[in-house]
């Protein structure tokens, strides 16, 4: 659920196919780099493709041979946010007690799927404020190094996994350049999981909800 990268990777390997759209090639690498390293303070450390965390986390992710032909791991997703959007999985006012996230793209970098997991003090909870924090997100406004990046949130229908979950459609755009995000947040157990699918284009639902089963599956 990182939009900056998500986006700034869309600029930079879509510039030569965007119509009237152009970005220095020093500012678009200055850009990408900002947007996987910021705020510093929020990103979690990786194992190769997977963060660190417990063995119990990490061992339920999504896996690559899980994914579709010629897609490969993905780099970090990070927790980069803007204005309300894009920190769910870290509610305020309960405690998370670990964390484990990996991402895979395409051969082309789109579309991208990133999946994290965390368990908290308290579960149902945290999921309960998670998707709070969403419904309540209906626009979000913000600026990276001066970049103005703006977008929307809007609940979906979608079929419901695990204990509980929800469902959420996002677009946001980044210096000129539009991408579009479908978001499922479930409950299983003891286990809170964020999943999304990003693309340039409308994502096609029919392959998210086949991530989201594979991921399901596999939590306990």
């Amino acid at each position: 659920m990182s939009p900056l990268r998500l986006t700034m990777r869309g600029c930079r390997r879509s510039a030569g196919a965007l119509q009237g759209y152009r970005i220095p090639p020093a500012v678009a690498t200055i850009a990408i780099a900002t947007a996987l390293i910021v705020p510093a303070g929020l990103l979690s450390s990786f194992a190769t493709a997977a963060s660190a965390s417990p063995p119990k986390l990490s061992a339920v992710l999504l896996s690559i041979d899980q994914m579709p032909t010629g897609w490969t791991v993905g780099p970090p997703s990070g927790s980069g946010h803007v204005g309300c959007y894009g920190n769910e999985m870290e509610p305020k006012g309960i405690k998370q007690t670990a964390s484990a996230s990996v991402s895979f793209e395409a051969s082309s970098g789109f579309p991208e799927v990133v999946e994290k997991l965390a368990t908290y003090t308290n579960a149902k909870t945290a999921y309960t404020k998670a998707v709070a924090s969403l419904v309540a997100c209906k626009s979000f406004s913000g600026t990276l190094n001066g970049n103005k990046t703006t977008g929307t949130v809007a609940q979906m229908s979608f079929p419901h996994y695990g204990d509980t979950s929800e469902a959420f459609a996002v677009n946001f755009t980044v210096q000129g350049t539009t991408a579009y995000e479908d978001l499922l947040i479930v409950r299983k157990g003891t286990i809170v999981m964020g999943i999304d699918e990003g693309n340039l284009a409308s994502v096609n639902v029919g392959q998210f909800q086949a991530f989201v089963k594979k991921a399901v599956a596999k939590l306990p």
